[in-house]
C-alpha cells in the first residue's frame, strides 16, 4: 500500500477516535487537551486519486466532511480549522498582524507554545539536544541526558510569556500542531516560523531504553512520528498550559 495512504489512514483513525470535545489525559491525569483537526480539506477516490476539493466517488464520509476544518474554516487566525494567537513576552495577546511574538496560544487545545527564533538566545530553533532532560517522562529506563535543561530552566526563570511551568511536550501534543493539508513544513508557518525539522517529545520509546519519540514537521509524505536514538541530537519546542 502507498505510504501516503498508510499515513492518512493511520491519522484518520487516530483523529476520528475522538471528537473535538474529547480529552486526552496526561500520565498524571491532571491535565488534558482537546484535539485539533487534521487540516485536510480534500477527498480521495477509489481505487486511487486525490481531488482538489472534498468530492469523491466513495459514499462514506471522509476527513474533509466534518470537524473544525469544515465548521470553523476561518483563515484569519490559522489555516482552516486551526486557531492561534500570538503572545507577547509579558503574556498579553497580540494582533494577528504582529511581526514579533514570544509564544503562541493554541485556542483549540488551550496549550501555549514557545516561539522558536533564529537569534542567539536559548530559544533558537536550530539548537539541538540529546534526549532526557528535566520534564521528560519516565525514570530508571536507560540513559538520560540533561542537554535541554538550559532551555527549560531558562524559560521558567524568565517566566516566558508569564508562565513558569514550561516543559517538553508529549507526542500527542506535538501531533496536535500537524497540518496535513500543506507541504512541509506541516505547521501553520504564520504563527510557527522556523519549525522545519524533527522535534523531541517528552516520551521514551516503550520497547527500547535507547530511543525516544519524535515528531517531524519536515516530511512531505510518509510517517511523521518516529523514534530516534537518545544520543542523536534533535530540536525541542516547549509547551505549557
Amino acid at each position: 500500500m502507498d505510504r501516503k495512504i498508510v499515513l492518512l489512514i493511520s491519522l484518520f483513525v487516530f483523529t476520528k477516535a475522538f471528537s473535538a470535545s474529547d480529552i486526552i489525559f496526561r500520565a498524571d491525569f491532571e491535565e488534558f487537551i482537546a484535539l485539533n483537526d487534521t487540516g485536510l480539506t480534500w477527498g480521495s477516490d477509489y481505487l486511487t486519486g486525490i481531488n482538489a476539493d472534498c468530492s469523491s466517488n466513495i459514499n462514506a464520509p471522509q476527513d474533509c466532511h466534518d470537524g473544525r476544518d469544515v465548521d470553523n474554516n476561518d483563515n484569519s487566525d490559522g489555516r482552516v480549522g486551526f486557531s492561534f494567537s500570538k503572545i507577547a513576552n509579558d503574556g498579553t495577546v497580540l494582533p494577528a498582524s504582529a511581526t514579533s511574538w514570544s509564544c503562541i496560544k493554541d485556542n483549540v487545545t488551550k496549550l501555549m507554545w514557545e516561539a522558536k527564533t533564529t537569534d542567539n538566545t536559548i530559544h533558537n530553533s536550530y539548537t539541538q539536544y540529546q534526549w532526557g532532560g528535566i520534564t521528560r517522562q519516565g525514570s530508571n529506563y536507560g540513559t538520560y541526558y540533561n542537554d535541554w535543561d538550559v532551555l527549560v530552566n531558562g524559560s521558567n526563570s524568565e517566566t516566558l510569556c508569564g508562565k513558569s511551568n514550561w516543559r517538553a511536550p508529549t507526542t500527542v501534543e506535538l501531533m496536535s500542531l500537524l497540518d496535513l493539508g500543506v507541504s512541509a513544513p506541516k505547521i501553520e508557518v504564520n504563527y510557527f516560523p522556523n519549525i522545519d525539522g524533527i522535534f523531541w517529545s517528552s516520551q521514551p520509546a516503550n520497547w527500547t531504553n535507547e530511543r525516544a519519540m519524535t515528531v517531524s514537521f519536515a516530511q512531505t509524505n510518509g510517517v511523521v512520528t518516529g523514534v530516534s536514538l537518545r544520543t542523536s541530537p534533535k530540536r525541542l519546542m516547549l509547551v505549557t498550559q
